[in-house]
């Protein structure tokens, strides 16, 4: 395992392209998002989303979210956007939102676009992203690498420091997928926010 540093404002692209040349050949990345630090792999990779479930000692059917860089990326993952996604889409992103939307082929899939220079730079060369709270299952998110438990750290491929992530706090999870709308996990968008911005669609 490798630990590169990147300073947020000023975008090392070579070290970006490096994480991006081990995250398309297959490999586990830990990197900063807006939120907290996640553990990730390009969201095609079966045999290394299977690697992330078992270094996180993750439930099998909790789904890995999608995070991306830009809308253009939602083009093959089939995502059905609702009129109240959308306004939810263009009032908190890029940011700490974690929409599940429903797919064209009837299952679901949680995305979210961060509000990070490093990650964003790192998702528009890898594309989609399967990425979660890099953390055993049940235990506190890290906001610095520091707070990144040991074993997690030896069992991913590359490491990306950036400091401390910004906002501290996991983002909010709304699931779009039924006739209304709700939230699952409030994080640092309220729930009054969320209603608020949906008031008139």
């Amino acid at each position: 395992m490798k630990t590169l540093t990147i300073d947020p404002a000023r975008i090392n692209q070579s070290l970006i392209a490096k994480t991006a040349q081990k995250v398309k050949t297959g490999g586990i990345v830990i990197f900063p998002t807006d939120t907290v630090y996640g553990i990730g792999c390009q969201a095609d990779k079966v045999k290394s989303i299977k690697r992330i479930y078992h270094i996180k000692n993750r439930e099998q059917h909790k789904p890995l979210p999608v995070l991306i860089a830009g809308l253009r990326q939602l083009t093959g993952l089939q995502v059905i956007i609702t009129p109240e996604a959308k306004q939810l889409i263009n009032k908190f992103w890029p940011g700490p939102l974690t929409l599940i939307m429903p797919t064209a082929s009837g299952g679901s899939i949680g995305l979210r676009m961060p509000q990070h220079p490093v990650a964003i730079a790192l998702l528009k060369i890898t594309g989609p992203m399967a990425v979660t709270s890099v953390n055993f299952s049940g235990e506190a998110s890290a906001r610095t690498i520091a707070e990144i438990p040991a074993g997690i750290i030896k069992a991913a491929d590359l490491v990306i420091d950036s400091g401390a992530c910004p906002l501290a706090i996991e983002s909010t999870v709304v699931d779009m997928t039924g006739p209304r709308l709700k939230i699952l996990r409030t994080g640092y968008i309220r729930q009054k926010e969320i209603r608020q911005a949906i008031k008139h669609v």
